[in-house]
């Protein structure tokens, strides 16, 4: 079971009898079983026929269409939410009291989730370096139950962000280069892949939203404006360090993505096809690891749990 990219310029799908074929070019690439597809993300280039279409939706199987930086531009995904799911969230949303309790929860897991990535480098880079931003993440936590409002629950994360990625050139291989977290657009290779990846979370974060029957309009933390599916992006929180950044930070250190991986112009930097057929390979390999601090659970499991917890939280 995985999920099929369809990224490459002129590359395209159709179904034939119970499998999907991937062409390009005239030439058949694979032959995949359908029922061995648990999604499948569209590239700009790429093509996917009506029939592939039908097929898929007809199978609770979610469709995804990216752009090159990895960005959702739409998709399809089979929901099965309640209105009693619904109202409790709106229910939350009109509450000042828990709309602050579940944002504490998520920025302090967050934060959590920072000094534990650091952790898991101390052997490596030394103690010495890592103490001290450790600690002072430890007193950002410290911080937060004394936050009244959501905006200065935003100034302390936006803090410990600062403090946890001016790690980065401690953390990282030193034949890359690392200032400072800039998202779109990113500046370096690093950033690149750390929004490509972010963009892969959102994929998973929404597919476990579904799951769970929550509505990803409405969330509690960031803002319901309208542009961006709020809850959604709440719900990435607990798992950018522990899944992206983890693995964002093996692929550069284990030299499995290399400088030519990448393209730059003045205005920013991309990964080049090759690049992106490297992240994504390895991605999946990432995703479907077992590990036994997860209890032989992989990544996308833990996703998956998580976010139906909160869920029931919610509903509780």
């Amino acid at each position: 079971m995985g999920v099929l990219y369809l990224l490459s310029a002129g590359s395209c799908a159709h179904k034939v009898g119970p499998r999907i074929v991937v062409e390009k070019n005239s030439e058949v690439l694979g032959r995949l079983p359908i029922r061995l597809i648990d999604g499948l993300v569209v590239g700009r280039n790429a093509q996917l026929s009506t029939q592939t279409i039908f097929e898929l939706m007809e199978q609770h199987i979610p469709i995804f269409y990216i752009d090159g930086r990895g960005k959702i531009i739409g998709h399809f995904i089979y929901e099965k939410q309640s209105a009693s799911r619904l109202l409790r969230q709106l229910e939350i949303f009109r509450d000042p009291v828990r709309q602050l309790e579940l944002s504490w929860e998520v920025i302090a897991e967050k934060i959590d989730n920072q000094r534990d990535l650091l952790k898991r480098y101390e052997k490596t880079v030394g103690a010495d370096k890592l103490d001290k931003p450790a600690k002072k993440l430890k007193q950002a936590v410290d911080k937060l139950s004394a936050m009244q409002t959501l905006d200065e629950l935003r100034g302390v994360e936006g803090l410990a962000s600062k403090i946890y990625f001016a790690t980065f050139p401690d953390l990282l291989d030193q034949k890359w280069k690392w200032k400072e977290r800039s998202q779109h657009p990113a500046r370096d290779p690093v950033n690149a892949l750390l929004n490509y990846g972010y963009a892969f979370l959102e994929r998973e974060v929404r597919i476990a939203a579904a799951l769970a029957g929550m509505d990803a309009r409405i969330g509690f933390f960031h803002a319901n404006d309208g542009r961006k599916d709020s809850l959604i992006f709440d719900l990435m929180e607990f798992f950018r360090q522990p899944v992206i950044d983890r693995f964002v930070l093996s692929l550069l250190n284990k030299k499995m993505i290399q400088p030519d991986h990448f393209a730059s112009t003045p205005e920013e930097c991309r990964l080049t096809d090759d690049g992106r057929i490297v992240f994504c390979n390895r991605y999946e390999e990432y995703m479907a690891k077992k590990y036994r601090e997860y209890g032989d659970k992989t990544s996308r499991d833990v996703i998956n749990e998580r976010v139906k917890k909160f869920s029931a939280y919610l509903n509780r």
